[in-house]
């Protein structure tokens, strides 16, 4: 079993799910990727750096406040959820031992719904919080159902599809706190800048946050095994690229990343910091002023 995982759930009897499993190191894995969002948001907030991205894994977007949750198969290879941790901390007040911003954005560009993210941060409508989430699906593609999965199987065109996990949660947007943007069965660049332009930066630019999360999946990559994307490393850079110009319009440029998806090695091994934000996001070095000394200047007569 610590070689090949078992299955992890609140009572450790397999009701997690088939793909969610773990060994005698993942709970700890999970605690220190909480530990280290939380840390991003410290750093930002207090100064010492503009952006931050969080190597971590496992990933935990469908984490949420109880396992399967949104009515999902599965946790989708989640343990905790270290974005809506990051998210609640950042908007927590001081005196509640929280870092007391006011808005906080959460932007998923996973090529899944990053339901528990919804579920923990927007189950109802929260004023602190917007969650953004662009993933393949929509109401015509998904069809799994936690009460009847196997047979929940959809007809689209001549071919017979399942259901996108998660599910149906992510086909729409039960309030304004939610901007879920299903893009078909494949995530393709051409969409994914279309609902940057259409639908993501103004509706950010609305909102007003203080800091923006992304939850920085990259299983939408053209070569990723789970084959729903059609991007590549280059498209994730200009996603990075975007997102760090809107935080430097709407934010003093604080945001960081979070690991989500992306299973196939190497699809996104850059060959130069492309998911790192351009030299025009970064904060430029201030002229050094010269120091007085103790003696005047001597002068030439």
């Amino acid at each position: 079993p610590d070689i090949i995982g078992v299955h992890l759930t609140e009572g450790s009897n397999g009701e997690g799910g088939l793909d969610t499993t773990g060994t005698k190191g993942t709970f700890d894995a999970a605690v220190a990727a909480v530990g280290a969002a939380m840390k991003a948001v410290d750093m930002i907030v207090g100064g010492q750096c503009v952006n931050a991205f969080c190597a971590t894994r496992p990933p935990g977007h469908h984490a949420g406040r109880n396992l399967h949750s949104m009515g999902a198969v599965s946790n989708g290879f989640c343990i905790l959820n270290p974005v809506a941790c990051a998210a609640i901390y950042a908007t927590t007040p001081l005196s509640q031992g929280g870092l007391g911003l006011k808005r906080a954005v959460v932007i998923d560009f996973d090529v899944h719904h990053g339901n528990g993210t919804q579920d923990i941060l927007c189950s109802t409508y929260d004023p602190r919080f917007l969650y953004i989430s662009m993933h393949a699906g929509g109401a015509k593609i998904n069809g799994y159902d936690s009460d009847n999965s196997e047979e929940d199987i959809l007809q689209v065109g001549n071919k017979k599809q399942e259901g996108i996990f998660p599910g149906r949660c992510g086909d729409s947007s039960p309030h304004k706190g939610v901007v879920n943007i299903p893009l078909g069965p494949k995530v393709k660049p051409h969409d994914v800048g279309t609902a940057f332009t259409d639908i993501i930066e103004p509706s950010v630019a609305a909102f007003s946050p203080d800091i923006i999360i992304l939850s920085a999946g990259f299983d939408g990559h053209k070569n990723d095994p789970l084959n729903l994307g059609g991007l590549s490393a280059q498209d994730f850079g200009h996603i990075t690229e975007v997102a760090c110009g809107m935080a430097f319009r709407f934010c003093s440029g604080r945001i960081f990343s979070v690991l989500e998806g992306g299973y196939g090695i190497p699809c996104c091994r850059p060959q130069k910091d492309i998911f790192l934000p351009q030299p025009e996001y970064l904060p430029q070095p201030q002229p050094q002023q010269p120091q007085p000394t103790g003696n005047a200047p001597a002068t030439q007569s």
